[in-house]
């Protein structure tokens, strides 16, 4: 991330500093049908247009063959409302877990990476599906600032590319929390439980209130992620989107792992606020575990155990 003022938010409200991993975990051993061939062009990083403004660069052309055969294994870009997402979906087996990876500051850095260690830890009777947002990793770079709408827009289309339609089980890392509960609300009759790692949840917008609005709402910050960071979202915008749609929220279980270590998700005292959210689900339990921020990368297994955990109490 480029902006000075969102990589002080980061440790402040919880999204980390670190990105995506770009381990070199070998994948599940369905074979892989490649959607494309090369990589994309970047626009700068800091285009000064409206944030309502939305134009994509020239598009790659995918070379999948739809519909993708159930249980394959597919990686590459896929079309998305005029613009190319990276995505990827191996394993077989329901509900489809979705990976949403957290915030990326540097391009060369692929969400999709850390994928196979989780397929791997999982085994070949889970479908785990991911992907890298517009303007990060392999995605084609698009002008102007990411709406809610544009998120929720780039999930859909790549889950409607790839042939997945739930339901879905939604795991989300650091800022990749805030993104599975805008999902969460904006189709809670496809989802069917949750997986948080030490993330975002979707009451940050209600702990950036308590904070007199000092964290992704303070103007400053919110120019600097809407403008000046690789990624271009507007993270106050977001997570008020989510807020005035917490009456949507499903009524599945959700599980929060939380690293000991509190100082990637924010001041301690934010944790009362998030467990009382996490407690608000069906059921939601809050658990502190030995593993840092980054647990997808560094302790998969765990993450695989949490996942069957949540399958398991799903009616």
């Amino acid at each position: 991330m480029t902006g000075a003022a969102f990589v002080g938010l980061l440790v402040a409200a919880g999204c980390g500093v670190d990105s995506e991993s770009t381990s070199n975990t070998t994948a599940a051993t369905t074979p892989m049908v490649s959607l494309a061939t090369t990589a994309t062009t970047t626009n700068p990083t800091n285009a000064t247009v409206a944030p309502s403004e939305t134009t994509s660069v020239s598009l790659k052309e995918p070379s999948i063959s739809l519909p993708v055969k159930p249980g394959s294994t597919v990686e590459g870009l896929v079309h998305v409302g005029g613009h190319a997402i990276y995505a990827r979906c191996a394993g077989d087996g329901s509900p489809t877990i979705v990976y949403f990876a957290g915030w990326s500051r540097d391009r060369a850095k692929r969400g999709v990476a850390t994928a196979p260690g989780i397929e791997n830890a999982l085994g070949p009777g889970f479908r785990v599906c991911s992907y890298e947002r517009r303007n990060t990793g392999r995605s084609e770079t698009v002008d102007g600032t990411q709406t809610p709408e544009d998120v929720m827009a780039d999930v859909d289309g790549f889950l409607a590319a790839l042939d997945e339609d739930g339901p879905f089980l939604l795991l989300g890392a650091s800022f990749g929390g805030l993104v599975a509960a805008a999902y969460a609300v904006a189709h809670p009759d496809s989802v069917v439980g949750v997986v948080l790692l030490d993330s975002f949840t979707g009451v940050d917008y209600d702990i950036d209130q308590q904070q007199n609005f000092q964290g992704a709402c303070l103007e400053a910050n919110r120019q600097a992620d809407a403008f000046d960071s690789l990624e271009r979202l507007d993270n106050c915008r977001l997570a008020e989107w989510v807020h005035d749609r917490r009456d949507r929220e499903p009524a599945v279980p959700l599980l929060y792992l939380a690293a000991q270590d509190a100082s990637d998700r924010g001041p301690e005292a934010d944790d009362t606020t998030r467990k009382a959210w996490v407690e608000s689900w069906s059921p939601g339990t809050w658990r502190v575990v030995d593993a840092p921020h980054w647990m997808e990368k560094a302790d998969p297994e765990l993450v695989a155990n949490a996942i069957r955990e949540v399958i398991g109490l799903i009616n």
